[in-house]
């Protein structure tokens, strides 16, 4: 059956003069490119998280292991033997490893067990600094944050970005089946004591994007507008699209820019962001 592009937001086709009257000049070439460098670092790092969070805790809630009520949280770790590996250890409240599971990103193979062990001074150090920067996320107050919607969670995911400044994304994660949940996305940065150094918003409003049309045709990209408090993609959006559309079978995704009066365009393949001038 023939594939349908699917345009969420149809006035744009109506108001494209409206828009060019009050759009901004596209930074220069370089800066613009140094911006999208940045975005995709954020999204390639937000879009791991995620999908390790699924892997492990599935094989952690799979595994049943006896200690499953004792569980106070877990962390991700790289594995020094094999950079395609990645850890997820689960600790009780007197911060001792309880489970540890594995995931290799190259195979896709994922495995667990039971462990009684000590964290190590680093493992504890992850685990402090984590609590830091959320706990002062949690106690900042912020005008007009989005409110959960119905059918969807807040996922928090903390991402380094240097050796002292951390990235604490709000994006959101949905059980229901054929819909990217894009939208009602922030992010703070924070120090590793917790110092709140700045605050990002993405879509104050949710996005619930179909994979599918009402037919059952199957959508072949997506598309929908950013207003000019984030004029350019946003990690989120780049991150949802891989987690949610990429691996369903998209082959691409489209942000309209209106404080731009352009289109960027994330291709999955070659990793990279496009921009077109409207």
């Amino acid at each position: 059956m023939k594939r349908f592009v699917f345009l969420l937001l149809l006035w744009f086709v109506f108001a494209p003069s409206a828009i060019a009257q009050k759009a901004d000049s596209l930074p220069d070439a370089e800066v613009l490119k140094a911006a999208n460098d940045s975005i995709l670092t954020d999204a390639y790092a937000l879009y791991l998280h995620e999908k390790i969070a699924w892997v492990l805790e599935d094989v952690f809630t799979d595994s049943r292991p006896t200690a499953i009520s004792e569980i106070a949280g877990w962390f991700p770790l790289a594995d020094p033997d094999d950079e395609d590996v990645v850890k997820g250890v689960f600790f009780n409240q007197e911060k001792k490893a309880l489970f540890e599971a594995s995931f290799n990103l190259k195979t896709g193979t994922a495995s667990g067990k039971s462990v009684v062990r000590d964290l190590s001074p680093e493992e504890i150090e992850i685990i402090n600094i984590r609590q830091k920067v959320l706990l002062a996320v949690r106690t900042l107050n912020v005008e007009d944050l989005p409110s959960c919607p119905e059918g969807c969670t807040f996922n928090t995911e903390v991402i380094p970005i240097d050796e002292d400044l951390y990235r604490v994304y709000y994006m959101l994660g949905t059980t229901q089946h054929g819909v990217i949940p894009f939208g009602c996305d922030f992010s703070y940065d924070c120090d590793s004591e917790g110092n709140i150094k700045g605050f990002r918003r993405y879509h104050k409003t949710y996005i619930p994007t179909q994979l599918k049309m009402d037919d059952g045709s199957p959508v072949l990209s997506v598309f929908h507008s950013h207003l000019s408090f984030c004029p350019l993609i946003a990690p989120t959006d780049i991150a949802l699209f891989l987690l949610y559309g990429y691996e369903a079978g998209l082959s691409g995704f489209q942000v309209l820019s209106t404080a731009y009066n352009c289109i960027f365009s994330f291709d999955p393949e070659a990793y990279e962001i496009n921009v077109k001038p409207l």
